[in-house]
């Protein structure tokens, strides 16, 4: 995967918000049909028994036991019975979003994965299940965990199948996608550069107030906030994997030294040379560890 890509998955993933709607196990009857012209949740089925159809964006699925699927919101969804002996599934609806865009029209996911570990699954649909039917205080924060658990395993198992199929997983090209994508990876490419406001809003045709709405709504921070962490990360890496001196970090982040210097210790509390040393200190004592077998 392109390192910019991935960064801009990340990114994504860091400003995700996720909510759990439902939770439960049912045994269909042999008359379960549903047809749903736009869903409102994204669901996750994971099928233990029986047979029968799935169609997600035109395309038939006709799921066996030990397979998961997850049934993006904002698409078409069809599905029903093959015979008398319909599904059993665990399932949850539950929403993901990014600002106000949904997660996986973000990410080109399958629709479909066979589950390596089907028991270490269903128990987490059992916890899910349990947690959703709790309580007590802490139980909204837990679902929340395991929920995030379980789509970070199937964005997981995904990465692993598409691997295998000579593919990698992709960012979406939906319109509301491609926008941001487009000022994500211009930003990845130029932060050496000074970038304007006015300037990445007409990479989309924005007006730069709507523009830093946007922006701020979909990754949780102002276009200039989220260029400067940018940076830190990359002077960080920087700082830890070259010799090259402070001054020269900071240019290569497109930042005058004083103000760099400043920044970087807002945001790690430690200077640019105080984060060098104590990463290599850390480094050290890692490889002395794995020496001594500690």
């Amino acid at each position: 995967m392109e390192g910019q890509q991935l960064q801009i998955m990340r990114s994504y993933l860091e400003n995700t918000q996720i909510t759990l709607e439902t939770a439960h196990y049912t045994k269909v009857t042999s008359s379960w049909k549903y047809n749903f012209p736009v869903t409102d949740v994204n669901r996750l089925y994971f099928i233990r028994e029986g047979e029968g159809w799935i169609r997600v964006r035109n395309r038939l699925y006709q799921p066996s036991p030990g397979q998961l699927l997850l049934l993006p919101a904002g698409v078409r969804l069809s599905m029903g019975p093959q015979n008398e002996n319909p599904f059993g599934k665990y399932w949850c609806h539950f929403t993901a979003t990014v600002g106000e865009v949904n997660l996986f029209q973000l990410f080109d996911l399958p629709h479909c994965i066979d589950v390596a570990n089907e028991a270490a699954l269903e128990k987490q649909f059992q916890a899910l299940i349990e947690l959703y039917n709790n309580p007590t205080l802490t139980a909204p924060l837990r679902i929340k965990s395991l929920l995030l658990e379980m789509v970070s395993d199937y964005m997981e198992a995904s990465l692993e199948q598409e691997h295998q199929r000579g593919q990698e997983l992709r960012l979406a090209t939906a319109s509301e996608a491609a926008k941001i994508n487009t000022v994500l990876q211009y930003m990845e490419e130029h932060l050496q550069e000074q970038m304007t406001v006015e300037e990445l809003a007409r990479l989309v045709h924005f007006h730069p107030n709507y523009f830093m709405q946007y922006f701020k709504t979909m990754l949780g921070l102002s276009p200039i906030a989220y260029i400067n962490r940018k940076r830190m990360d990359k002077a960080k890496e920087l700082l830890t994997s070259s010799t090259l001196s402070v001054t020269d970090i900071a240019e290569r982040v497109g930042m005058e030294l004083y103000y760099f210097s400043r920044l970087f210790k807002k945001q790690t509390s430690l200077s640019p040379s105080e984060y060098r040393k104590y990463s290599g200190q850390r480094r050290e004592q890692t490889e002395m560890e794995t020496e001594t077998g500690a």
